[in-house]
């Protein structure tokens, strides 16, 4: 038998179904081969370095910081100077501790701060069950321990 050429279908006597084994089989490899490619887009997304916060701008902006799998770990304002808070975020480390594979971030420029900063924390509420990152989450209270008496 054969073998058909590329972009023709090999077309023996049909079986159950009418359809061939080889049919099947192209029609799987056709789906694999021409499925809509995978978003590999993360030019949004810097890794939180000295060199990236020296190229930021000195301006108003919203921010997020994401590890390594984007999970958000905190959002935050600029206060009006986005190259200064990121590097006093970075230096101070009150909030990011050392991870593996790093910190990254994105950030959307704006004048009004304040009111994007409530837009982006509302709807990471909405998308995470009322869920603050743990950057922004309260912080828990104090683990008292209780002396033990004995019996």
């Amino acid at each position: 038998m054969p073998d058909a050429q590329e972009g023709e279908r090999y077309e023996p006597a049909a079986g159950i179904g009418g359809e061939t084994r080889r049919q099947r089989g192209a029609n799987v490899a056709w789906a694999l081969q021409n499925s809509p490619p995978m978003i590999t887009d993360t030019s949004c997304w810097r890794r939180l370095t000295p060199e990236t916060i020296a190229e930021l701008p000195e301006s108003g902006a919203v921010f997020e910081v994401a590890n390594l799998v984007r999970t958000v770990q905190f959002i935050g304002r600029a206060s009006g100077n986005l190259r200064a808070r990121m590097a006093a975020y970075v230096q101070e480390d009150l909030k990011l501790r050392p991870r593996p594979g790093g910190y990254y971030f994105r950030y959307e420029p704006t004048p009004e701060e304040e009111q994007r900063l409530d837009q982006r924390l509302a709807s990471y509420l909405n998308a995470h069950g009322g869920l603050l990152p743990s950057g922004n989450a309260a912080p828990q209270p104090a683990f008292r321990l209780a002396s033990r008496r004995a019996a």
